[in-house]
C-alpha cells in the first residue's frame, strides 16, 4: 500500500494510500472512503448507500449527500444515475480538496459545498429524490456518528425529499439501525412505503433505507445484480451484501 499524500493539517492528519487501484481516505486514522474507477461497486459499505436507488419507482434525478469524505457515493451515483443536480456537504474542507485532488471527484452537475449539514439543511429550500445522511466523526479507530436530536433529525431529513424519494442512513451498526427505526416506527410508517436494512459482511455498519415508493418487490439483491452487470465489480462484491425488509 502506498501512500500518496500524507499532511498534518488544523490539527488533524489526512492520508490518502493507493491500494491496487483503490485510493483510500483515512483522517486521523480513521478509514473514510474507497474508490475504484474500474469497479464502481465492491461490495463494501459504501454501496449500501447508493445502490438502494435501484429500487425506488422514479429513478432520481437529484440528490443530497451529508458527509462527502473522498466521495465515493457521489462517484457511485452519478455513474449509475440520471443525475442532473446533486450537492455533496462536508464540514470538512480538506476531504473536498482530496476528494476533487486525488479521488477526481469532479462532475459538471455536483457542487461541493463545505458547511455543517445540520445548519445546511435549515437554509437549503431545495427537495432531493436522493439523501444520504453519512455524517461521521474522527473516531480513535473508526469515524463516529455525531450526537443529533433524532426526532427533530428525521423530520428534518424528511421534510427536504420529493415526494418519489429515499433517505438512506449510515448508522455504526446493523443492530443501532433496527433500534432507530423501532423508536421512530410510527413516523416511519406513515411517510414511507418501504424500510429495508442494508449491510456488507466486511463492515458492521447498518444502513437504514426509507423510500417512499417502491419499484420492486422482488429481493433487492436481485435488483443490484441487474445493476451491477453494467459496472465493474468485485467477484465476490455481491455475496458480501445483505438486506432486511422491516416493512
Amino acid at each position: 500500500m502506498a501512500v500518496l499524500f500524507h499532511q498534518s493539517l488544523q490539527g488533524k492528519t489526512y492520508e490518502v494510500r493507493s491500494a491496487g487501484a483503490s485510493l483510500r481516505l483515512y483522517t486521523n486514522g480513521a478509514f473514510h472512503s474507497q474508490w475504484n474507477p474500474k469497479k464502481v461497486f465492491q461490495g463494501a459499505v459504501w454501496d449500501c448507500l447508493s445502490l438502494p436507488a435501484c429500487l425506488m419507482r422514479t429513478p432520481p434525478t437529484s440528490a443530497l449527500i451529508l458527509g462527502v469524505g473522498g466521495g465515493t457515493v457521489c462517484h457511485q451515483l452519478h455513474q449509475m444515475m440520471p443525475l442532473t443536480r446533486s450537492v455533496g456537504i462536508d464540514i470538512d474542507p480538506n476531504h473536498l480538496f482530496l476528494a476533487r485532488q486525488y479521488f477526481d471527484l469532479n462532475y459538471p452537475n455536483l457542487q461541493l459545498i463545505e458547511a455543517d449539514a445540520r445548519h445546511y439543511l435549515k437554509q437549503d429550500p431545495g427537495y432531493y429524490d436522493y439523501l444520504v445522511d453519512d455524517l461521521f466523526l474522527d473516531g480513535t479507530k473508526d469515524p463516529e456518528r455525531p450526537s443529533l436530536e433524532e426526532q427533530p433529525w428525521l423530520h428534518q431529513l424528511t421534510e427536504r425529499l420529493s415526494p418519489t424519494g429515499a433517505l438512506i442512513q449510515n448508522h455504526l451498526e446493523v443492530g443501532s439501525a433496527k433500534r432507530f427505526f423501532n423508536r421512530h416506527r410510527d413516523f416511519y410508517q406513515t411517510h414511507y412505503e418501504a424500510i429495508l436494512i442494508l449491510s456488507s459482511t466486511p463492515y458492521a455498519n447498518g444502513i437504514l433505507i426509507a423510500l417512499r415508493q417502491i419499484k420492486f418487490h422482488q429481493a433487492p439483491l436481485q435488483v443490484f445484480r441487474q445493476m451491477i452487470r453494467h459496472h465493474g465489480f468485485s467477484t465476490r462484491g455481491l455475496t458480501q451484501l445483505r438486506s432486511q425488509r422491516l416493512f
